[in-house]
């Protein structure tokens, strides 16, 4: 049973972000600082990536420990874990379905967890740079 009213849930789960979210900005923050372009938030690509080099085909996502089910990070919520459990799988699928769908097409799919991006930052940046072709 949750521990929230029905209004405090909704005014939570509407303060969570899809998109721009903190990791997102310190990425995208440090690539500007090394004068590195890209286009954000691409919806007319499938799985709307955060970050998208057209010219290199490298697609970027940045993804939620939680919401994509990192597989030591994720933490099984304790409190309807029948409504969460199978979303985050859920979750999970569309991924592996996206990236499957993004090399078929030709693209370098880079995905990046953000409890990386807090704690090494210079290792995620590095990753993106080496599939662009450009140096460290």
């Amino acid at each position: 049973m949750d521990n929230l009213t029905k209004e405090q849930r909704r005014k939570n789960m509407t303060r969570i972000r899809s998109q721009n979210t903190k990791p997102e900005r310190i990425i995208e923050q440090e690539l500007k600082r090394r004068k590195i372009y890209f286009a954000k938030q691409v919806k007319t690509i499938i799985g709307k990536p955060d970050i998208v080099f057209r010219r290199k085909k490298v697609i970027v996502f940045i993804d939620s420990d939680f919401w994509h089910g990192h597989p030591k990070r994720y933490i099984k919520p304790k409190t309807n874990p029948e409504y969460w459990v199978p979303k985050i799988e859920k979750n999970v699928e569309r991924d592996k379905k996206v990236n499957k769908e993004l090399k078929k097409c030709g693209w370098k799919v880079i995905r990046l967890w953000e409890y990386d991006i807090k704690k090494d930052l210079n290792g995620c940046v590095r990753k993106i740079l080496k599939a662009i072709d450009k140096p460290f």
